[in-house]
């Protein structure tokens, strides 16, 4: 295997748990009609549980992503 078919592989890996970890989280205008009566509030609400493990696990991936992206237009190249 290339160090092509590898990074590859590795890009279509992470998309699959990015979409996986996105879809489950909710939508923040859910969130915002939740506290609508009170703007206030919402700057301390703080995810907890899953909510916070999905907003993590997200960023991590994301930055994965990228940074697995910008290796495979590297070797490319």
């Amino acid at each position: 295997m290339s160090i092509n078919n590898i990074l590859m592989l590795t890009q279509l890996v992470l998309s699959l748990f990015l979409i996986i970890v996105v879809l489950p989280q909710e939508s923040k205008q859910t969130q915002t009609q939740v506290f609508l009566e009170d703007s206030d509030s919402q700057a301390y609400f703080k995810p907890k549980g899953k909510e916070a493990f999905l907003k993590k696990t997200t960023r991590i991936i994301a930055i994965l992503f990228f940074i697995n992206a910008i290796a495979l237009v590297t070797v490319m190249k």
